[in-house]
């Protein structure tokens, strides 16, 4: 008889440390999404010449950009909602010409080390991000970005 209990014994141990791996298993998938920091932003890195964003894409509505200027000089995100392809946009003078263009939101003047927060609200559809500092959206700074 006591054998039956060590057994049952064993089995409930056996349970309860499967039901406890398997909990700190799901708790540990349930951290930000890939492409995404921890407060649910998108994380995007500015270095000379490129724009790398962690996710593509957002849901529609607000979206926080997390930007770190990587690089050593001053950089620009510009958020602009086109169906143009990134290297399309119309250009003036070195620059891409927003006046011809729905600029829906940006950071200016991101210094290099620095890191800047831009919150904005954006309805669905195909946007490009640009730095728009002379020379720097022909150099290659300029990203697709899709909200659905």
């Amino acid at each position: 008889m006591d054998r039956f209990f060590t057994r049952i014994a064993i089995a409930a141990v056996a349970v309860a440390l499967l039901g406890a791996v398997g909990c700190a298993s799901s708790s540990s998938s349930s951290s930000s999404s890939a492409g995404s920091t921890p407060s649910g932003g998108v994380s995007a890195t500015e270095k000379d010449f490129s724009i790398e964003l962690a996710s593509s894409s957002a849901p529609s509505g607000s979206v926080t950009f997390n930007i770190s200027n990587e690089g050593p000089s001053t950089h620009e995100f510009v958020i602009i909602k086109t169906k143009d392809a990134p290297d399309a946009l119309p250009t003036k003078d070195g620059k891409v010409d927003e006046d011809q263009l729905t600029a829906v939101d940006e950071q200016e003047d991101i210094a290099p080390s620095t890191t800047a927060t831009l919150t904005t609200d954006l309805d669905a559809g195909s946007y490009v991000i640009i730095c728009n500092i002379p020379g720097h959206y022909e150099a290659g700074m300029r990203t697709a970005f899709t909200v659905s």
